[in-house]
């Protein structure tokens, strides 16, 4: 079976700025543990789908090395997780 995965976006690399990608009416569940120094992240199908966006957003745009976001368990303000963009060679 073929999936395609299809995402418009408004590029705010530019700006420094990325938006999240998420509903509200959909519960979103994610958190990362870390077991025996392995980190494993969490999460259900609606929380992937986001991170999946942000990633695209990410890898498509003109972020600089450096450039990260915070995102808390369930979307939410607490027990935040934060991904950071590395120095890619171009």
């Amino acid at each position: 079976m073929i999936k395609k995965f299809e995402f418009e976006f408004e590029d705010e690399s530019p700006k420094n700025r990325i938006s999240f990608e998420y509903n509200d009416s959909i519960d979103e569940v994610i958190t990362t543990s870390i077991n025996n120094g392995v980190t494993t992240v969490y999460g259900n199908r609606e929380a992937f789908m986001s991170l999946a966006k942000t990633f695209a957003k990410i890898a498509l745009g003109e972020y600089k090395e450096g450039f990260h976001f915070h995102i808390g368990e369930d979307f939410g303000e607490e027990d935040m997780m934060e991904f950071t963009l590395l120095k890619t060679d171009e």
